[in-house]
């Protein structure tokens, strides 16, 4: 295993207690009339001034900071102490919160993403990976690879909640918008079947869907339809994936890309808080070309290919700066990709990038 650097945080962190007992007035808008009396459209206003981002540096122990305004290149502003080997990260959906879990640590670290600052290392369970807030912005939850339930916290005072006794260790987590009372979980480190399944967070019933060799699960970008990797594996690459009806939970259809291996794409709830407005387009990060897949999902087919380095892995969206931006573990970079082109337009080292969040940042 690789040596990790421990880094300790600017100011110390106040622990929460793992769970207890879990073994198993509208302001009007005043407009000039143009002089010609032809009405003028006003310009669309700006999402934000600058977009921060956020990006899990495995090897560091911590969290470094980038922020890009539009036209400009991305630059590094700083760097926040967390846990060890700090890897899956969510983006709170009202830009409020960075969640990062501590995969080696048994810790979820929750950072403030304008103090840039690490607010709290929530206690979690053993080993730490899937994560995603709710649509709401009011409940975290933690998955975890080494223990049979999902822990939530309350948003904002951080207070474990009653975890989700699933029974079976996780993976990855996703939970879409439009269905926000189901939380999608995979398996992980279990010899049982049906290894994608649903809590139903209002009946608390779990539905298990015939299905085996899941890695990621996630929703098209229209959210009317489950996909999922499969393997995940770094030695083991697969060019199958699977496609579900998320409503009947049953499997539609599965498909291949030859000589490809996906992995992940831009989650709601998880990556960031902006995605591509063209819904017909999935990216997916693809460890054998290496590579970050443009997909049309409707058609199951690739229709472009952006060239990264090795291990790609997690994805956020600045659409002012029409740019997404994916991590690369092996060479240590954050790919800064020209939507428009599909080029590469700057590389950020980080060291060991894995995990990627981003939240807007308003004019001064």
């Amino acid at each position: 295993m690789a040596a990790f650097v421990v880094a300790a945080c600017d100011a110390p962190a106040r622990e929460i207690a793992p769970l207890p007992n879990v073994t198993p007035g509208a302001i009007e808008a005043v407009t000039t009339p143009a002089p010609t009396g032809t009405p003028v459209p006003a310009p669309d206003p700006a999402l934000y001034a600058k977009l921060r981002v956020f990006v899990a540096s495995e090897s560091t122990d911590q969290v470094w900071v980038l922020d890009g305004a539009p036209g400009q290149p991305y630059a590094l502003v700083g760097k926040i102490g967390v846990g060890r080997m700090p890897h899956q990260m969510a983006t709170s959906p009202d830009g409020k919160w960075i969640a990062v879990n501590n995969r080696m640590a048994n810790t979820t670290s929750i950072i403030d993403p304008f103090a840039m600052k690490e607010l709290v290392r929530l206690a979690v369970g053993k080993q730490p990976h899937g994560i995603t807030f709710s649509p709401d912005a009011k409940t975290l939850f933690v998955a975890h690879e080494k223990d049979p339930w999902i822990a939530r916290f309350e948003v904002g005072t951080w207070k474990p909640l009653a975890p989700l006794m699933v029974g079976v260790p996780q993976h990855v987590l996703t939970i879409p918008t439009s269905r926000p009372n189901e939380l999608w979980f995979t398996l992980t480190n279990t010899s049982e079947g049906d290894v994608l399944r649903v809590y139903d967070l209002e009946t608390n019933k779990v539905t298990r869907i015939r299905i085996s060799d899941v890695h990621d699960a996630y929703f098209t970008p229209d959210e009317t339809e489950v996909w999922s990797s499969s393997s995940g594996f770094l030695d083991r690459p697969s060019d199958r994936m699977v496609i579900y009806d998320p409503v009947n939970k049953v499997v539609k259809q599965e498909i291949r890309f030859p000589g490809r291996y996906p992995f992940h794409t831009e989650k709601a709830n998880q990556d960031g808080t902006f995605f591509i407005a063209d819904k017909n387009v999935m990216v997916l990060s693809d460890h054998l070309g290496p590579s970050l897949l443009w997909i049309d999902w409707k058609e199951r087919r690739i229709i472009g290919e952006t060239t990264l380095g090795k291990q790609p892995f997690h994805t956020t969206y600045d659409p002012e700066g029409g740019r997404l931006l994916t991590t690369t573990n092996a060479d240590g970079m954050v790919n800064v990709i020209d939507v428009k082109t599909r080029a590469v337009v700057q590389k950020v080292p980080v060291p060991k990038a894995h995990g990627i969040g981003a939240v807007a940042l308003a004019g001064s």
